[in-house]
């Protein structure tokens, strides 16, 4: 093994979840990184040092279990599952680079699990590669949208489908003055866009809009413009991680009486929660996946624990959504055969119909076909649930949860 390649190995260890370590497919010989003709390899585009390495982490977790799973059940085909990664920092200007050397170590198939910004990056690179790329995670809805999506696919439900709960949420409990606080990251930019105009068509004003760096260490100002513009709630709109905890508890400072909803990224962060002050989440509600009555979930949540034992802080909408996506791309390889081309897998995929999901409520599928590249059959993937006086995960919200259609 090179000095090189030994290096990145062990960066990867040192870095990563002791789950995802298992499947970094480091090792001697000077093609460990590609295909021996018998495994299928799977390439992960991460992100280990960015604002999108919390996501990531939880999300390889479920994605590294899967592929145990289904190698100890004898594989695709009889043939191994290998996983080869490489971390983009969720910075989108690398991952083309990062997507390239990927598919040049011999990936099949990759996986985007970096930010959204990162995902929308490579629809063009993934277009002349001509190889599947599906976003574990992410929610922007340009990803699987024209131009460059004959490639790129996404399981969640995209950030219109959300945008869309929250407004008919906020007309239920009487919301119509806005606030928003935000970071300055590209994902969260493009999210913003696609956001905020469902909520003003829907009626509500935006009140005030205000914007940190995703390094800051006070928002003690953002904070008290917003108390300033008097909203009847507000709503985060963050990659999670320590800025969004910093949002929280701030918040709970001055205006510890408006309303708080977030998007996904800290109700699926377990490391982060520590961070918040004693009842600074308290009530906080915000977009999860995970529902109780969904018996597939609790199956995951079970195998998860038995895997980490005490580093299991709970099943997560980022875990179950990495899971479910090797075993999207398990079904399609074996539709579109082992030996298929990378493109083929694409057709593979575009056959997969009312794939029962980890998670989301009871019955909650995926499909997709040629012209439906988002996985989530409906608005029953979201599921809106509040943090108790202990910052941890509650029950789901009474207040408002969406239709399922």
């Amino acid at each position: 093994m090179s000095r090189t390649r030994a290096a990145r190995c062990l960066s990867i260890v040192a870095t990563s979840l002791t789950l995802a370590a298992l499947a970094t497919g480091c090792g001697d010989g000077k093609d460990s990184g590609s295909s021996s003709g018998k495994d299928i390899v799977i390439g992960m585009v991460e992100d280990t040092s960015g604002g999108t390495a919390a996501t990531s982490a939880e999300a390889s977790t479920g994605i590294s279990l899967a592929i145990d799973e289904i190698n100890k059940a004898g594989g695709v085909g009889g043939r191994s599952l290998k996983l080869i990664r490489q971390s983009d920092g969720s910075q989108p200007s690398q991952t083309p680079a990062v997507l390239r050397k990927l598919v040049s170590d011999g990936a099949r198939v990759i996986i985007m699990n970096s930010s959204s910004a990162s995902a929308q990056q490579v629809k063009p690179v993934v277009e002349q590669e001509k190889i599947v790329a599906i976003s574990a995670t992410n929610i922007a809805t340009a990803i699987a949208e024209p131009p460059n999506n004959t490639f790129s696919f996404i399981l969640a439900n995209p950030i219109t489908d959300i945008g869309t709960v929250y407004a008919a949420a906020f007309k239920k409990i009487g919301v119509t003055k806005l606030a928003v606080i935000t970071d300055d990251s590209p994902t969260m930019a493009g999210l913003n866009k696609g956001l905020l105009p469902i909520f003003e068509q829907s009626g509500i004003t935006i009140v005030a809009n205000e914007k940190a760096p995703l390094n800051s260490t006070d928002v003690a100002p953002q904070l008290s413009r917003i108390a300033a513009a008097k909203p009847d709630a507000l709503f985060v709109s963050s990659l999670g991680g320590q800025l969004e905890v910093l949002f929280h508890n701030t918040a709970h400072q001055i205006i510890p009486d408006a309303p708080r909803i977030s998007l996904a990224s800290i109700g699926n962060q377990p490391e982060t929660w520590k961070l918040a002050k004693p009842g600074a989440l308290r009530q906080l509600v915000y977009a999860s996946a995970i529902s109780a009555d969904n018996a597939r979930s609790t199956e995951l949540g079970g195998k998860l624990k038995a895997k980490l034992g005490e580093k299991y802080l709970g099943l997560t909408a980022f875990a179950a959504q990495g899971y479910d996506t090797v075993y999207l791309l398990k079904q399609a390889i074996e539709k579109a055969g082992v030996d298929s081309s990378p493109a083929q897998v694409r057709d593979g995929l575009e056959q997969i119909s009312k794939f029962p999901a980890s998670w989301g409520r009871q019955g909650f599928t995926m499909s997709f076909t040629s012209s439906k590249h988002v996985g989530s059959d409906g608005l029953c993937g979201i599921v809106l649930r509040r943090f108790t006086e202990q910052n941890q995960p509650g029950d789901n919200w009474a207040d408002y949860q969406p239709q399922c259609s």
